[in-house]
């Protein structure tokens, strides 16, 4: 629920550039991350950053890129179709699981995968007429950082990876901010804009990250995937009520055959855990 705020909330913004609204949200993500690891671990704070890592950092790096993409699709497709993409990252994840870390890949995961990149074929095939086949691609580029993300948390699942979330907002800040010093943008902002940007690096990515990193520890991967798919559900809902954006056909058609495809990967997976125990 609170990572499906970031549609609308961009959208009510005025003025500012992806670039501006990733640094103040990656920013303020970092800092609210650091003040809950160190509630959580005080003296052991730097212990625990150590434990995760070269791991840690990767995973951080990568989560990153996938919330810098994410806010540049927003801005540059509608909100349906950036969270329906991103969602695909589990499928994407299965994937590579299966040639990072020997995961066995059944006939059910192909079957999700055709259906997947069909959906996804009909949805960025009608960006093209649209003029926003950009933020469909760029959507794309981030369920590739995402489903790594997956992986390297996999990886490291032996120890407490949640300091992942806090390398990924302090990465993500240096990244935009450099764009920004770069292209000339400037960190200038309207006041309202850059609250907004806050409250999403606190509430919408921070609250919803570490919540779900604090999760991964107890709840089955499975739960984990299915409970996520809350955010494409709710995300074009809140846009919808909120500005009144209404997804195109193209997105409702290949947004359905996604959600097919998920449903039918999550459904795989949980019957591949039953056979397991």
């Amino acid at each position: 629920m609170f990572w499906s705020i970031s549609g609308v909330t961009v959208r009510l913004m005025e003025s500012a550039t992806e670039w501006q609204i990733n640094f103040y949200r990656c920013a303020s993500l970092a800092g609210f991350v650091a003040v809950v690891l160190l509630l959580r671990y005080k003296y052991r704070l730097f212990q625990i950053i150590r434990a995760a890592g070269i791991k840690g950092l990767g995973a951080g790096v990568l989560l990153s890129g996938a919330m810098l993409c994410n806010i540049v699709a927003l801005i540059h497709t509608s909100v349906a179709n950036a969270v329906l993409l991103m969602a695909t990252g589990p499928i994407f994840a299965a994937v590579l699981g299966r040639f990072v870390l020997g995961e066995r890949t059944s006939w059910r995961l192909w079957i999700s995968i055709g259906l997947a990149l069909t959906g996804i074929v009909v949805m960025v095939g009608g960006g093209i007429g649209r003029g926003s086949l950009y933020g469909d691609l760029i959507a794309l580029v981030g369920v590739g950082f995402f489903g790594c993300y997956a992986v390297t948390l996999r990886l490291g699942k032996a120890t407490d990876m949640s300091p992942a979330v806090l390398h990924a907002g302090l990465s993500g800040a240096l990244a935009a901010g450099l764009i920004v010093l770069i292209s000339g943008q400037g960190f200038s902002a309207p006041t309202t804009d850059i609250a907004l940007c806050i409250m999403l690096g606190i509430f919408q990515v921070g609250i919803g990250s570490v919540l779900f990193a604090v999760a991964a520890q107890s709840v089955p991967a499975v739960n984990l995937t299915l409970y996520a798919l809350g955010e494409p559900v709710l995300a074009p809902l809140w846009t919808f009520v909120g500005v009144g954006e209404i997804p195109a056909t193209a997105t409702f058609l290949g947004g359905s055959i996604l959600f097919v495809a998920l449903l039918f990967q999550v459904l795989t997976d949980s019957k591949s855990a039953r056979s397991d125990t």
